[in-house]
């Protein structure tokens, strides 16, 4: 499933090309292409899809977390994993996109103050004519430095969706640790070694969504609470670090979808092989 989101990510993230650009207080999720000749609006829609499809990813990292856990301590619970309970699953990452898609969406219209905050910026920076992207803003802080609640009420949104799933990570790998670790005492030194080496590739596996998904994030969400005087393409550092990701993970899929059809192809020729005496002579192979 994680795979299945990850390019599907990908796919639209190419599509769409979406950029991130801080500017002091505020900073603006935009894309200057239209593709398939879509309306501004539409387009605005679909990269609100984009962010929810973010979150859904994030939350199937958690689910991974969650499934190894119980695979190796608590096999009972597996149950949720089969059949028709799968879904539940799937449901949760659709809901937690939705929250997030939705959030983006409705929180970051633009109005006036928007337009204004980031016209000038755009046109000199990016050449860019700010009304005819498709973008969402938010900005913290109005001209008499009164925060905006309205805009940046996403924030606690996001913020919440993000600490549920890496609450969820941190705690699946502690546990995981511990309980290998007592299962470990009473064991050759050679397996302990191999405890050390499992325990090195579940930071490997923590440190790796926190440096590719979380901290981009967490840097352009709350960047525009400092109220710094800054002018950051801070779209870099999220799609670059995506890319490479799911980059990775197109990779490895296809790698498997080939060793699956090199399976399948050799299981077929044995079955050849294992029919040809009983066929009529005509018909034997040479």
């Amino acid at each position: 499933m994680f795979p299945v989101v990850g390019i599907f990510y990908a796919t639209i993230e190419l599509v769409l090309y979406p950029n991130v650009y801080s500017h002091n207080a505020g900073f603006l999720v935009y894309c200057t292409s239209r593709p398939f000749n879509m309306s501004q609006d539409i387009a605005t829609l679909f990269l609100a899809f984009y962010t929810g499809i973010y979150a859904s990813t994030i939350s199937m990292i958690s689910v991974q977390f969650l499934y190894r856990y119980w695979a190796i301590f608590d096999e009972t619970k597996l149950r949720f994993f089969k059949i028709w309970r799968f879904l539940i699953w799937i449901g949760y990452s659709i809901v937690v996109g939705f929250l997030w898609a939705f959030g983006t969406f409705y929180f970051g219209k633009i109005d006036d103050f928007a337009k204004n905050y980031f016209r000038l910026e755009m046109m000199q920076k990016y050449s860019t004519d700010f009304t005819e992207i498709a973008r969402m803003a938010f900005i913290a802080y109005d001209k008499e430095g009164n925060f905006r609640w309205f805009n940046m009420s996403f924030t606690p949104i996001m913020t919440a969706i993000m600490l549920v799933q890496y609450t969820v990570i941190i705690y699946c790998a502690i546990r995981m640790y511990i309980e290998m670790e007592e299962k470990l005492q009473m064991l050759s030194f050679s397996l302990r070694n191999l405890h050390k080496q499992f325990f090195k590739t579940l930071i490997l596996q923590i440190v790796t969504p926190t440096i590719t998904l979380f901290s981009p994030v967490m840097l352009i969400i709350y960047l525009p609470l400092l109220d710094l005087e800054c002018d950051l393409p801070t779209g870099i550092f999220l799609c670059a670090f995506t890319q490479l990701c799911y980059h990775n993970m197109l990779k490895n899929a296809l790698k498997k979808a080939y060793e699956w059809l090199s399976t399948v192809e050799t299981g077929h020729s044995s079955s050849t092989r294992t029919r040809s005496p009983d066929l009529p002579a005509p018909l034997t192979p040479n």
